[in-house]
């Protein structure tokens, strides 16, 4: 028998098409249905156009809040270029029975985009204040958090390193350890805040960071994002899951992305399923040191305008390494996302 070849098999140039085939008639069928909703809805007769506040995106319908609170699930004019997201303010019209149809979306701030299936883009929220970057304060990865912190700085994202179950890093030592590897971070003047859900440390802080603004928690599935979530928000949508004891990492456990508004303040919290390996996107990979405030103004001294950091002469940031002046991580983190996103370019 032929043994089985492990690893991910690249589609053939055929498989592709046909995938391709039926993403395209499924999205036809969906924008079909979309526009008889919206013109049954017309037919029965519509309210006057009213700005909202996008909260979910269910399938066809997308749930407004117009600023009392109540919710309306709107379909979506076919003319929209894009699908409305958590976090847009969009112009809709409302109907009976808290229906509606979202009419325009407003210009957006910023937007968090990621890949998606074939290579498409998949927004994911829209006008953030915050971008929430949750980690596992015992496991703590400075280079999965440098990607988000790059593509919050691209998107125009003001980024949080939020650190979660503190309680589990018990010894002095432990701490002393974590407390390094945040060093650059906060020499960089990049908000931190050390939380637990189990003993509530830092809790009382990041409410009020939360009541500020527009929130997203980003962050690998495990990590605790429902659980701080439902701190604030007592939803049966959230649902927690176990991490696998075999992989380390958790179960997707939020099935739709939300925003909640918080009570009694401008703030709002967006939650959405686990990412496992965030995409940058928009982003060449000689630009990521544009991203990297502690790079960068030793990159602006470099004898060469096109020089890599890696073997140059006249290379000011090498010398900043070799005179201890920059951490040798910081710059493995930037050349290991460089290195990514010229794979991904290549289809690696």
């Amino acid at each position: 028998m032929p043994r089985r070849q492990s690893g991910k098999q690249k589609l053939t140039d055929h498989q592709k098409r046909r995938i391709e085939a039926i993403r395209q008639r499924r999205q036809e069928a969906k924008a079909k249905r979309n526009a008889k909703q919206c013109d049954d809805l017309a037919a029965q007769g519509l309210g006057e156009s009213q700005e909202g506040l996008v909260v979910a995106h269910y399938g066809l319908n997308v749930a407004v809040d117009p600023g009392d609170g109540e919710i309306f699930r709107c379909a979506v004019r076919e003319t929209l270029p894009e699908n409305p997201v958590c976090g847009d303010r969009v112009m809709w019209q409302p109907a009976d029975d808290e229906i509606g149809v979202i009419t325009d979306i407003l210009p957006r701030r910023n937007v968090l985009r990621r890949p998606g299936p074939y290579h498409r883009l998949q927004t994911l929220a829209a006008n953030l204040d915050h971008l929430l970057i949750t980690s596992s304060a015992p496991q703590f990865n400075p280079f999965l958090v440098d990607r988000y912190l790059v593509a919050a700085s691209a998107s125009g994202i003001d980024p949080v390193i939020l650190l979660n179950k503190a309680d589990l890093v018990e010894d002095e030592e432990s701490r002393d350890d974590l407390l390094f590897m945040l060093e650059p971070y906060l020499e960089m003047e990049y908000p931190i805040h050390l939380v637990s859900v189990e003993s509530g440390e830092g809790l009382e802080d990041l409410d009020a960071r939360l009541r500020n603004g527009i929130s997203a928690f980003v962050g690998q599935s495990g990590v605790g994002k429902s659980s701080l979530v439902a701190q604030w928000i007592d939803d049966e949508a959230i649902r927690i899951g176990d991490v696998n004891l075999h992989t380390g990492k958790g179960r997707h456990t939020t099935t739709v992305a939300k925003l909640y508004p918080l009570p009694g303040s401008q703030g709002g919290i967006v939650d959405s399923p686990g990412v496992r390996a965030f995409g940058l996107h928009g982003i060449e990979a000689n630009e990521v040191i544009n991203h990297f405030r502690d790079i960068l103004p030793f990159a602006m001294q470099c004898q060469f305008n096109d020089c890599t950091h890696r073997h140059e002469p006249g290379c000011a940031v090498l010398e900043a390494v070799n005179s201890e002046d920059l951490d040798p991580i910081r710059l493995e983190s930037m050349h290991r996302i460089q290195e990514g996103i010229e794979a991904e370019a290549l289809g690696e």
